[in-house]
């Protein structure tokens, strides 16, 4: 039984030419994942990173706190909306800025008719190279209506 289709070459050429490129994917993907950490704060753990051995792995800890009257005060969330707080969390550990707060913020504005804004407060725990302790950097994004 003949085969054909990318399993089966009849040259050495077309297996030299998909084995060249498995191995520059595989020199390239190092240097792409420590971009991916770099800049948009992608756990080094996550994506088949070889960086995970450089560093421990980060957690991000989401804070929801709501716009009542003006007044501002965290959000005392229950049911769909705690679960959905802690997917983000999980989401925005794994992915960094590639997961931005927008949906997380929606839902929670939605469900809240009664609240005039909403602050997403993101504490991403690291290692600080200079000191070697863990350290917080606290960012807070704020969506509604001003």
């Amino acid at each position: 039984m003949s085969g054909t289709g990318l399993w089966h070459m009849e040259s050495g050429a077309g297996r030299r030419r998909l084995m060249r490129g498995v191995v520059l994917a595989v020199l390239a993907w190092p240097l792409i994942h420590l971009v991916l950490v770099a800049r948009y704060e992608v756990d080094a753990w996550e994506l088949f990173g070889w960086a995970m051995y450089a560093r421990p792995a980060a957690r991000v800890q989401v804070r929801v706190d709501v716009e009542l009257e003006g007044a501002r005060s965290p959000l005392r969330a229950m049911g769909e909306t705690r679960q959905a707080i802690r997917d983000y969390a999980r989401r925005r550990t794994a992915l960094g800025r590639l997961a931005p707060p927008d949906a997380l913020a929606r839902s929670v504005l939605e469900s809240r008719p009664d609240v005039e804004a909403v602050w997403i407060v993101l504490r991403r725990i690291e290692l600080d190279r200079r000191t070697a302790h863990l350290v917080g950097f606290e960012s807070e994004v704020r969506f509604g209506e001003r």
